[in-house]
């Protein structure tokens, strides 16, 4: 059983081998992901799952009811791992820091403007920067029809590329995205 499988059978209460049957059951190999996951979720609400079966938190049924659908697609290979629903891949990456939000986007600022490229990908467009009161934004298209997408919060960066060709032109951006991130600096 892979880890998600478990993290659904704890938050759910139902082991994982009952849901893939009863999706099984339903027909779910020949649906779309949207569709599995509206079944997934008709199953939490007939069940009537509104907890956390270890935390005793707030159940987020739309959220396991993806988390569920998408495990489905990765046991019965109808996506693979890092692929989204559209069919693309991507892949992510954060660093935890510390430091007020503007404090962590001038950082991460302060790697990124000077590059002419991305490890050899040019950008299409100049990146978008914008805030909200409790995030920073950065976002990037690339020429080869990625996206990079970069999200700060209060104490951490993360870096999602996403619409990848493949899984194996995910390791190579993980591995670039990751040196990205340690070079950021806080401070002086």
């Amino acid at each position: 059983m892979t880890s998600k499988a478990g993290s659904i059978t704890k938050a759910s209460g139902i082991a994982w081998p009952e849901w893939d049957a009863w999706l099984l059951n339903e027909g779910a190999l020949n649906l779309s992901h949207p569709d599995i996951a509206k079944l997934a979720l008709s199953r939490i609400h007939e069940l009537n799952i509104t907890t956390h079966q270890v935390t005793g938190k707030p159940f987020n049924d739309g959220w396991w009811a993806q988390s569920i659908s998408i495990e489905f697609e990765h046991q019965h290979g109808l996506r693979e791992q890092g692929q989204s629903a559209a069919g693309g891949h991507a892949v992510s990456t954060s660093k935890k820091v510390v430091g007020s939000l503007d404090e962590l986007l001038d950082g991460w600022l302060a790697v990124v403007t000077s590059q002419a490229d991305f490890d050899g990908v040019e950008a299409q467009g100049e990146p978008r920067v914008s805030s909200t009161e409790k995030w920073r934004y950065w976002r990037i298209a690339l020429v080869d029809g990625s996206a990079v997408n970069v999200d700060i919060s209060s104490n951490k960066i993360a870096v999602q590329h996403a619409k990848l060709a493949s899984n194996d032109h995910g390791e190579r951006w993980r591995v670039f995205w990751r040196t990205r991130l340690e070079e950021v600096k806080i401070g002086g």
